[in-house]
């Protein structure tokens, strides 16, 4: 063999071995997002679960703990109103507020009584809209977090909302009433609503970015509304 053909193998063999470092470098760089993502969305499953028995707990005026069983993420408590307007009446307004959480591109919230998933511009409800009607009649619930009830905080290794809740039960007389969801997923709001039989509009009533989705309850009804005053404590561990 030639020196100048031993030295061509020489650098064929080096090639090849960096080839292959590349190779396995990226695969193993794919297999590493690949199960980060399925760890996301297994967090999102989870949070799911725990905000949807957070909600029926909290429709059922219980006073219990919830466990959101994720092994990474972030709670934010965020600033949402629900109004209730009518053809006669004054608009009543409830600063609600609402929880969000933010798992690896997943996000799960707890808004206007219901909990909404979604990952980028893609959304939808997980439980059904806080309105229903029937015969005569409407109904609504609405949450309000307390003023005490936690800001959020990490739910690392799980955590549980543990919460104390207080319903005040109001009726009001036959009207034509709508209701507003400020919400940062207004899609997902108006498929729910509109399955439901309601027709809905978009308003931006305090100017802030934040539109309110806007269900009209067909033709004059009488509507009780169940006010929910919710403290929420986080147990974590």
């Amino acid at each position: 063999m030639s020196a100048t053909r031993g030295q061509a193998n020489v650098v064929g063999v080096a090639l090849l071995l960096g080839v292959g470092v590349v190779a396995i470098g990226l695969l193993t760089a794919s297999v590493g997002g690949l199960v980060d993502a399925q760890i996301a969305s297994a967090d999102a499953d989870a949070a799911a679960d725990g905000f949807s028995s957070f909600r029926d707990g909290v429709v059922a005026a219980a006073n219990d703990s919830y466990p959101v069983r994720v092994t990474d993420g972030d709670l934010s408590r965020v600033n949402r109103t629900v109004r209730i307007t009518s053809e006669t009446r004054p608009t009543r307004t409830y600063d609600a507020d609402g929880y969000v959480a933010d798992l690896g591109g997943h996000r799960v919230a707890f808004v206007g009584g219901a909990v909404v998933r979604g990952t980028g511009d893609s959304a939808a409800l997980v439980t059904p809209v806080p309105v229903a009607f029937a015969g005569d009649a409407a109904f609504l619930t609405v949450p309000v977090l307390t003023a005490d009830a936690t800001d959020g905080g990490g739910l690392g290794s799980g955590a549980a909302l543990r919460t104390q809740t207080t319903r005040t039960v109001t009726d009001r007389p036959a009207d034509g009433y709508a209701v507003a969801v400020e919400t940062a997923t207004p899609d997902a709001w108006e498929r729910a609503f509109e399955r439901r039989g309601f027709n809905t509009t978009r308003t931006d009533f305090d100017g802030d970015g934040t539109e309110s989705v806007v269900a009209t309850v067909p033709d004059e009804r009488t509507l009780t509304v169940a006010r929910y005053d919710v403290s929420v404590v986080i147990d974590r561990g």
